[in-house]
């Protein structure tokens, strides 16, 4: 759906640029119609076909600008978690406080983590306490600002 709506404008643009083609033709071939009736048609004609063509460059470029933001944000999604996973290491946390510190990061509750990771709650609240310990932070609120502090100081 979402490239129909994009390619909507070029497809009536399209169709009048057809429409009119074969009027035109028409008009031509039968001879009913006056000269100016033909050339006001063949100028309309035009314009249509230039208005599509710049349609067609300005969907073209968007892609383009789609395709490069979505590149920038997937560069910094994994320069952010490069970040975030030195920290941990900074911190000494364990693969399994980390795994459990990503997930409080990404705001999945206690009972969330634990399904995710397929142990106790008690074991994920244990090893929250000691993310928490480690970093020095009281709690997820404290731990995800730390990291959003970071990207915010860089604007």
């Amino acid at each position: 759906m979402k490239t129909f709506g994009k390619y909507l404008p070029a497809m009536v643009l399209a169709c009048a640029t057809s429409f009119f083609a074969y009027d035109i033709i028409l008009d031509l071939v039968s001879g009913g119609d006056s000269l100016l009736h033909v050339l006001v048609e063949l100028v309309v004609f035009v314009a249509i076909s230039f208005v599509l063509f710049r349609e067609l460059q300005h969907v073209k470029l968007l892609n383009t600008v789609i395709k490069e933001e979505k590149s920038k944000t997937a560069r910094l999604a994994g320069e952010l978690l490069s970040v975030i996973l030195d920290q941990f290491t900074q911190w000494r946390l364990t693969p399994a406080e980390s795994d459990v510190a990503l997930l409080l990061i990404k705001g999945l509750s206690m009972k969330e983590i634990a399904e995710a990771r397929d142990v106790k709650e008690k074991t994920v609240r244990l090893q929250a306490a000691s993310v928490y310990a480690k970093s020095g932070h009281a709690g997820r609120h404290e731990l995800s600002a730390h990291f959003i502090e970071d990207l915010m100081s860089e604007l």
